[in-house]
């Protein structure tokens, strides 16, 4: 786990500001936030979900590896601890272990095939409501001593783009199509 000083964290945050407001499209903001956060913590993947609560819809808009989580996935979002802290509360969540994936991932297996052992999950708040999540994993115990704060503001410098980017559900999601539920 990287621990940053100051000096890093404020650097880090100042460049992924400008990119933000230079860019045209979303790309390269998920690439930015991308960049920020493995200088912040480091990961093996990172992926950024945009949540739907209307229509209780998870969707991947960006995935550090596609071979692992492919962008473009969309799960139903039911009723489980992880989805009313990460989703509902907003607060966020910090798994150490395989063991901790498992019981919140239904694609843990795969995660673990990875030798992915770890996960810091922060909330997306826009509006008052959660929009939607950025995900990183890495080795096991790899976020124990992980600060939150810079997460929880690269998280809201994404508000927007997340906003701009939330699922439409009559363009992205055909009728009768069978999904996986987290």
């Amino acid at each position: 786990m990287r621990h940053p000083d100051n000096a890093q964290v404020l650097d880090t945050l100042g460049t992924l500001a400008t990119a933000l407001g230079q860019a045209r499209t979303l790309a390269p903001v998920w690439e930015a936030a991308d960049t920020a956060l493995q200088a912040l913590y480091g990961h093996q993947l990172f992926t950024i979900l945009s949540f739907n609560a209307e229509a209780r819809l998870l969707q991947r808009l960006y995935s550090s590896r596609p071979d692992i989580n492919p962008v473009g996935g969309i799960k139903r979002v039911t009723s489980s601890p992880w989805v009313d802290r990460v989703l509902v509360q907003g607060a966020g969540y910090t798994g150490s272990s395989p063991a901790d994936l498992a019981s919140v991932f239904s694609d843990h297996a795969l995660l673990t095939g990875h030798r992915l052992g770890s996960v810091l999950n922060v909330s997306v708040w826009s509006g008052g409501v959660v929009v939607g999540s950025l995900n990183l994993l890495d080795g096991a115990s790899h976020y124990d001593t992980a600060a939150l704060a810079p997460a929880r503001v690269v998280a809201q410098l994404l508000a927007p783009a997340l906003t701009e980017a939330a699922l439409s559900l009559d363009a992205r999601l055909p009728p009768g199509v069978a999904l996986e539920s987290v």
